[in-house]
């Protein structure tokens, strides 16, 4: 089950090694975390690379694409709700799914590894997944 997982997660991101990295989300990435911008795009697309920190690296790089893209599309779609006036519940609605997504993740990370090093493998899989379906299910609505 957790090769299968992680073969999973390494199969679904990669795509994003098509081209390269994106200079705003390095950026933030960097900004959000301890890591220095050259190892951020050294480690970008090593998602199959077998070695543990390079693979971490590439799950929070695939993470945060998806975090940027929720975070635009969030910031239009509290527009239309402020305009139609049910920012207040988009507000909550968004709160509870961030609380939701953190601890589902947190849960999928220590079932599926435990206390070992792939566990964060599962957490960045499972928020990148979460966060991609937020993201889509936010644009249905401003199609609408």
């Amino acid at each position: 089950m957790k090769k299968l997982t992680i073969s999973l997660f390494v199969a679904c991101t990669s795509v994003y090694a098509l081209a390269a990295p994106d200079e705003f989300v390095v950026q933030e990435m960097a900004r959000q975390t301890k890591l220095s911008v050259d190892d951020i795009k050294k480690n970008y697309d090593a998602c199959d690379s077998g070695v543990t920190w390079p693979m971490k690296i590439c799950g929070s790089y695939r993470w945060m694409v998806e975090d940027v893209r929720l975070n635009k599309i969030y910031k239009r779609t509290l527009t239309k709700a402020r305009e139609l006036g049910y920012e207040s519940s988009l507000q909550t609605a968004q709160r509870a799914w961030l609380t939701y997504r953190d601890a589902a993740c947190n849960y999928e990370g220590a079932a599926g590894a435990g206390d070992g090093t792939a566990a964060g493998l599962y957490v960045l899989s499972c928020k990148l997944d979460l966060t991609k379906q937020r993201a889509d299910r936010l644009e249905e609505g401003l199609r609408e």
